[in-house]
């Protein structure tokens, strides 16, 4: 993933919480819900952008300063993006480390950026998204700034809807 793609899932995450919390005229818009996932967009026309987004129903290490664990689906049209994903862990993560994801004990490894975590191929992206289509549960394993490890839990139960309404919200 390039770093402007990486700006872009930050400047998504930003306003799915401003959203979330009721924040600005400029957040996101709620578009629907599929099972476990919302969907939503931000802009309008050639300029929107949308993604699916899923809290973690079992998280570990729970509360603190942590901020709740998220995945992202992202589709940005106008710069070519259709289902890109990210996860939001919540802490600073240690650099250099790997992620360790699995979705029903098939295995990727993703890469840390600050509390964030990237698909580094777009071959393996579509993997982990077909892997991701196909299961129940994924599990996402990682390693904070501090030392502590992390193991999150999300639901899969709505993604390849949610995945379809992006495409078609943001086209």
């Amino acid at each position: 993933m390039t770093r402007h793609r990486s700006a872009m899932i930050v400047t998504f995450g930003g306003l799915f919480l401003a959203g979330a919390i009721g924040v600005g005229a400029s957040a996101a818009e709620l578009l629907g819900t599929h099972a476990d996932w919302k969907i939503y967009r931000h802009g309008t026309g050639g300029e929107s952008m949308c993604f699916a987004v899923t809290e973690a129903s079992e998280k570990n290490p729970a509360g603190g300063e942590r901020q709740t664990p998220h995945i992202y689906i992202t589709a940005w049209p106008k710069a070519g993006i259709r289902a890109e994903i990210s996860v939001l862990v919540g802490l600073a993560l240690k650099a250099g480390t790997e992620i360790k994801v699995e979705v029903d004990g098939t295995r990727f490894e993703l890469f840390s950026d600050g509390d964030r975590a990237y698909v580094g191929d777009s071959n393996e992206e579509l993997r982990l998204l077909e892997a991701m289509r196909r299961g129940k549960s994924m599990t996402v394993s990682a390693m904070s700034e501090a030392g502590k490890p992390t193991r999150d839990v999300y639901s899969l139960s709505g993604v390849t809807a949610a995945v379809q309404a992006i495409a078609a919200d943001c086209s």
